[in-house]
């Protein structure tokens, strides 16, 4: 492989490993301000005991998140310098604010929240808790308004080939950040919910029925049911920005070819950009038409209007109905599995080992979705600004392949750790009770 080809994947296996992390921890530093708000206001056990358990894993994965994000940013100097010497004016200053609003406050008041709940007061736990949720949202939000700005640039103007802030309000407020932070924010929650529900539905099975493990299994499993739904509308929502905005993305997603009504909804099929078509469809007719301007006959762009400037359609593509297919299993897991425990009060084995199967969902869905947005933005770095090739550096590609290599494996040998960590924390939880069998949870719990 050349050295941009390999100098791409290098970047996206670092932010594909990074983005796991603050995957679980935006939405769980907010479920735990919900489990340490019940124990202030209940005074029940559960719900500390609850805190205790989720805390020690909000930790491990925001160390992750600070290790991985660390070797990611060595890249912008190594391998991509012509990003921030086109649009660094730009970029450094988000990412700065990034930091400074958001990485001191979940760093700074993590420790307190891991360590001080028997050594300060329960007002200033309970503030840590808020300042670091607060922490990992507004880490999200900085993230996002620099992608999002990459996606559909505005507020600048180029002077001597180098981008000048003109307007910050503009630069941060783009067309597609509203979309970009909804459906991120629902997927960490989403992605949380899973975990939750699924390290719970673990620990339940091997005997740990006690109510601090009732009480987090049925938060994930009601999030689930809650914002799997959610996060389909706001899906769509956000598919008809990106149509707007970025219309060829949308064309490789659809893998629709050539500009005209009447499309249809490619249930499977295999892009053949050799012969600009798709080899076994499996399509609902007039289907892609219907959602993306709600009209049969609605026109949807094809990629014949993108001719050498459109992404690689296969990735995007197969990567899009991955992430549909794992968000249409979450609804059904998360919808069937409340209305079990509603009707009934307990969850079946069958249900409990599906929900075990479906602890990592959430991160299928978001790899999915983020390649479909990063792959979909190609040929372009910044859109309309800065393209790929013109933000590599000078590496070789033997260097770029070697170091690919070590972080290849270093990565799986630390994935591989961390998730065996969470299932042994989770086996080794604190036995409260013994009940035998398929029990039901205890009554509001």
């Amino acid at each position: 492989m050349d050295a941009l080809t390999l100098a791409r994947i290098q970047f996206a296996a670092n932010i594909s490993f990074h983005i796991l992390f603050p995957t679980i921890t935006i939405a769980l530093g907010w479920v735990l301000l919900f489990f340490k708000l019940r124990f202030s206001a209940t005074g029940d056990a559960k719900w500390m005991d609850a805190y205790r358990f989720w805390v020690k894993v909000f930790a491990l994965s925001f160390a992750m998140g600070v290790v991985s994000g660390i070797t990611m940013s060595f890249q912008f100097g190594t391998n991509w310098p012509g990003f921030m010497e086109k649009v660094g004016n730009i970029a450094g200053p988000l990412l700065a604010y990034e930091v400074l609003t958001a990485f001191f406050l979940e760093a700074t008041f993590l420790g307190i929240m891991l360590f001080g709940w028997r050594r300060v007061p329960g007002w200033l736990h309970t503030t840590a808790t808020v300042l670091v949720a607060f922490g990992t949202t507004m880490s999200a939000f900085w993230i996002l308004v620099l992608n999002s700005w990459m996606h559909t640039p505005q507020g600048f103007e180029m002077r001597d080939g180098v981008a000048h802030a003109t307007d910050w309000l503009a630069i941060v407020f783009t067309p597609s950040l509203p979309y970009r932070l909804a459906h991120m924010l629902l997927a960490s929650a989403l992605t949380c919910a899973f975990l939750i529900a699924g390290l719970s539905a673990y620990r339940w099975l091997r005997g740990d029925t006690a109510p601090a493990v009732a009480a987090a299994l049925r938060t994930g499993v009601v999030m689930a049911a809650v914002l799997a739904p959610v996060q389909a509308f706001v899906g769509d929502l956000h598919g008809l920005n990106t149509l707007a905005h970025q219309p060829a993305k949308v064309a490789a997603m659809e893998g629709n070819w050539r500009t005209g009504g009447n499309v249809p909804l490619l249930l499977f099929a295999i892009p053949d950009e050799a012969t600009r078509s798709n080899r076994f469809e499996i399509a609902i007719p007039s289907g892609a038409s219907l959602i993306l301007t709600h009209s049969a006959d609605g026109v949807v762009p094809g990629l014949d209007r993108f001719e050498g400037r459109h992404p690689p359609v296969a990735p995007v593509f197969f990567a899009f109905r991955i992430m549909v297919g794992t968000g249409l299993l979450m609804i059904a897991f998360g919808l069937g599995a409340a209305l079990l425990l509603w009707r009934r009060g307990t969850l079946p084995k069958l249900l409990l080992r599906g929900l075990v199967a479906m602890t990592f969902a959430g991160w299928i869905a978001t790899l999915a979705g983020w390649y479909v947005t990063e792959i979909g933005r190609q040929p372009w770095l910044v859109t309309g600004v800065l393209t790929t090739a013109e933000a590599a550096g000078p590496v070789p590609a033997a260097a770029i392949g070697s170091t690919l290599a070590m972080y290849l494996a270093l990565y799986a040998l630390l994935l591989a750790a961390y998730v065996m960590t969470l299932f042994r924390s989770a086996a080794k939880g604190r036995l409260l009770e013994h009940l035998p069998g398929n029990q039901p949870l205890p009554a509001g719990a």
